[in-house]
């Protein structure tokens, strides 16, 4: 039977191509994102390894909840720690992540969401990660000198003896260009600003004063790295800790792999999705192709062959496919991460680029994925096939199937759906540990059950979308929609692929519209203020990037101004939760903010060290007004805080303190957002006017009225949903490959009834019109179950989020509309290679 399997798999080669197609793209995906992820990794794991080749220990800050990589020290620890014995160098440096660079017209230099990472330069190359290489400038060696990554300098069009301007905490201050540096052999560390300055001049500028945040030690020779670990952990103060060069440049590997980690998931979210549509259309080819050679089977059946031994051949053609597929899915993969390494750089990423990494994991995971998809697709067209008696080989109409009852489809698809509701239910709205497996489960098995249930809908909405063809294009049209009735069950499975897709798209493009929606009424709600200032180069998703504090002190200094209020925000552990604190001046954040009270008042936080929560978050937490808890800090550790009251917008975070008691447990602060409201008579454009002079000067600064502000939320979301929609490409076309394929099929199937048609006169025009129509029928009706699913998906997503700020739900119809149009588009496409096939075909020789 293997003989006959593989023959037979070279005799439907043709049947079986776009089949294949589906696996390429799929398996192309999942390979690609591992390729993709490993690369990078071995790339980046290389260049730590040689900047921390000359560092055998690092002395930092104690990490406890929070990174160390900024937290400061005494400078009298460097003295302790070079009078250790076994050391040979000790490098002391400062680091910040609170800068902003301008280029020499006074631009701020943007990233494509990397940190701008400020650094100390290092006396001692072994213990210096930068270095500058010939003919890019000279190191720092004083103030108002400066050093640039040479990706930045690339991107900025930056060149040595430049001035630049450096906006720090302290204020803007300018620099000149001195050097071009490289951070190990690479120009760049994942796209972020790379900048460093002298010891002495970056201490003052990041505001370290007498202070380091780091110590790198390189031990005499023959000295062990553990034990000097040791020896200089008995010299260091209480918050301070010693760790082997290795230790940390294992932490470093993983921080890169964490960040690279999120691009991968995604990634594999969305092949996932490719490989379930992958999953209809095998499944649909294999039962079509079963269909077609029911004689075939039967008399091999009736020579003698068993049941069990068609079901495994049908499952060996299928493990044949699969395994082709997967191989080239493979090869794909390799060219799918060079182009996912492309896009990142051109974006301005900076990814280092050197060989692909294949690792045997890729390999097991892309052929297992490739060859268990096909295998559990084939699984049911191959019992169906040992099904098929002997008898069937006699009769010249076995390849005709008997209708059957769809009540009993019915009833499974009802269970199937109900099964998949109830999962995404659980994931959105319930509290487990596991939402979001929840929701992919339910939202996968829902899938499953509305495309057991759409054979159901096929006729009647056939009949529908159908409707004006007879009138429009005669028998061709009335052909067209009598064929998709005709198999309801092949129609739906065909449909069902694009339906996913489509599903996907219309969700994204709901949940997007609804969020604008959502945005738009919190911002005009929520913010009364006239004139909003943020930093304009936003780089940490955890915090708001920070402007310094001086800034709001000019505004304060304008006639034009009434009111001017600021906001904070940082990281801090309240009762065992990491959480965003909120800041605010309880004197004036009121006029500038609607911050609707349900118990206490925003004047209780000018005493030092309470706190007020949202309602949500109090109530999760257990706990009441008037109870103290323990707040985290990273500079302070644990202080006793007092819970003053509650307020009810979780647009604002859960926690709000007052400026004074922020102030005193974070060590380096700058203002996240100031608000201010004009005075009396001054216009919002003259207030914009008169500021316009101090913006310009930081740089780093945007004013927005609220219109701005929804303006470019709304533009971040529609380049959003244009990643994901772009990426649910991948899906619709294994989606229309898998229309295609049913029509090749199709057409092959009717070979006979179409030669009739052309001997009876029909032209090839008509029988090309209707195979077009039979397309646009199927893709139609695919894309009206997916908006369907969609919008419903996007419903159920707005309201479990209504607690997080997510309060509007909108349909944008206009768009909705154009998935449909353009799933009509795909079907048309679909339908030119079938509906060649059979214009072309020879009238004698198919009758």
């Amino acid at each position: 039977m293997l003989r006959t399997a593989i023959k037979t798999v070279l005799a439907h080669k043709v049947r079986l191509m776009l089949t294949a197609v589906a696996i390429v793209l799929g398996v192309g995906l999942v390979a690609g994102t591992f390729m993709f992820t490993d690369t990078i990794n071995g790339q980046f794991d290389t260049l730590l390894d040689d900047i921390y080749a000359g560092t055998d220990v690092s002395v930092r800050s104690e990490a406890g909840e929070f990174s160390a990589a900024t937290e400061p020290f005494p400078e009298s620890v460097y003295d302790d720690v070079l009078a250790v014995e076994g050391v040979k160098y000790a490098e002391p440096g400062v680091g910040s992540v609170s800068l902003q660079v301008l280029d020499g017209n006074g631009d701020l230099i943007k990233t494509t969401g990397a940190p701008t990472l400020g650094f100390s330069w290092g006396e001692f190359p072994s213990l210096n990660p930068m270095r500058v290489k010939d003919g890019n400038g000279r190191a720092p060696e004083g103030p108002g000198e400066m050093v640039i990554d040479a990706n930045t300098a690339t991107n900025a069009e930056l060149s040595v003896g430049e001035t630049i301007t450096v906006v720090s905490l302290e204020g803007p201050e300018e620099y000149e260009l001195v050097g071009i540096v490289s951070f190990g052999d690479s120009d760049s560390l994942l796209g972020a600003i790379l900048v460093a300055f002298e010891l002495e001049e970056a201490q003052r500028l990041f505001g370290y004063e007498d202070e380091l945040t780091g110590i790198l030690v390189q031990a005499d020779d023959g000295v062990d790295a553990e034990a000097l670990v040791v020896g200089i952990g008995n010299v260091l103060p209480e918050g301070v800790e010693a760790v082997t060069g290795e230790t940390e440049q294992g932490e470093q590997s993983s921080e890169i792999s964490e960040a690279l980690g999120f691009v991968s998931i995604g990634l594999l979210a969305f092949a996932g999705v490719s490989v379930f549509v992958g999953a209809f259309i095998i499944q649909n080819t294999f039962r079509i192709i079963i269909a077609q050679r029911t004689r075939e089977l039967a008399l091999l059946r009736a020579i003698g062959a068993t049941g069990r031994q068609v079901r495994w051949m049908v499952i060996v053609e299928a493990l044949i496919v699969g395994l082709v597929g997967s191989i080239l899915g493979i090869a794909f993969g390799a060219v799918m991460s060079g182009a996912i390494t492309a896009l990142m750089n051109a974006a301005g990423t900076g990814i280092p680029t050197g060989s692909m990494v294949l690792l045997p994991r890729t390999i097991i995971v892309g052929l297992t994925v490739g060859l268990v998809l096909t295998l559990l697709s084939a699984l049911l067209p191959a019992r169906k096939a040992s099904r098929i008696p002997p008898v069937a080989a006699m009769r010249e109409d076995a390849a005709r199937a008997p209708r059957r009852s769809l009540q009993i489809r019915g009833i499974a698809g009802a269970i199937i759906t109900g099964l998949g509701v109830a999962l995404l239910l659980i994931g959105l709205f319930a509290s487990v540990g596991s939402a979001l497996a929840f929701v992919g489960a339910g939202a996968a098995i829902a899938f499953i059950g509305v495309s057991t249930l759409a054979p159901l809908a096929a006729r009647p909405l056939a009949d529908v979308i159908g409707w004006p063809l007879p009138r429009l294009f005669g028998v061709s049209g009335k052909l067209a929609k009598e064929n998709t009735k005709r198999k309801p069950r092949r129609t739906a499975s065909t449909a069902s692929a694009l339906m996913v897709g489509v599903a996907l798209v219309v969700f994204f493009t709901v949940f997007a519209s609804s969020t604008k929606a959502s945005i738009e009424e919190s911002i005009f709600d929520l913010f009364p203020a006239d004139l909003t200032f943020q930093a304009s180069n936003q780089t940490d998703p955890n915090v708001p990037a920070v402007m310094s504090p001086a800034f709001s002190e000019e505004l304060r200094g304008l006639d034009e101004f009434e009111t001017v209020s600021a906001m904070q925000f940082g990281l801090a552990v309240v009762d065992g939760d990491e959480e965003l604190v909120g800041a605010v001046d309880p004197a004036t954040i009121e006029e500038v903010v609607a911050v609707t009270m349900i118990e206490g008042s925003v004047s209780d936080l000018e005493t030092r060290n309470t706190i007020v929560l949202s309602e949500a978050f109090i109530e999760t937490l257990g706990r009441s007004i008037g109870d103290t808890i323990a707040v985290e800090y990273a500079s302070m550790g644990e202080v006793d805080t007092v819970i003053v009251g509650t307020f009810e917008e979780a647009t604002l975070g859960n926690v709000i303190q007052g400026t004074d008691t922020y102030m005193e447990n974070f060590r380096y602060v700058g203002d996240s957002i100031v608000f201010a409201n004009t005075a009396d008579g001054v216009t919002i454009d003259e207030a914009m006017e008169v500021t316009g002079p101090t913006v310009q000067s930081y740089g780093n600064v945007k004013a927005q009225t609220k219109s701005d502000i929804v303006t470019e939320a709304e533009a971040q979301i529609d380049g959003a949903l244009v990643f994901f929609t772009a990426m649910l490409l991948f899906a619709v076309l294994i989606a229309v490959l898998g229309i295609t394929n049913t029509l090749t099929l199709s057409v092959y199937e009717r070979t006979k009834e179409i030669g009739l048609l052309r001997a009876v006169g029909m032209g090839r025009r008509q029988v090309r019109r209707m195979i077009r129509w039979e397309a646009v029928i199927v893709a139609t009706f695919g894309a009206l179950m997916g908006a369907a699913v969609g919008i419903v998906l996007g419903w159920a997503t707005v309201q479990a989020l209504a607690d997080q700020g997510l309060g509007s739900f909108r349909i944008p119809f206009d768009q909705v509309l154009l998935a449909l149009v353009l799933a009509a588009v795909a079907g048309v496409l679909a339908a030119i290679w079938p509906a060649r096939k059979a214009a072309r075909m020879n009238v004698l020789e198919a009758i």
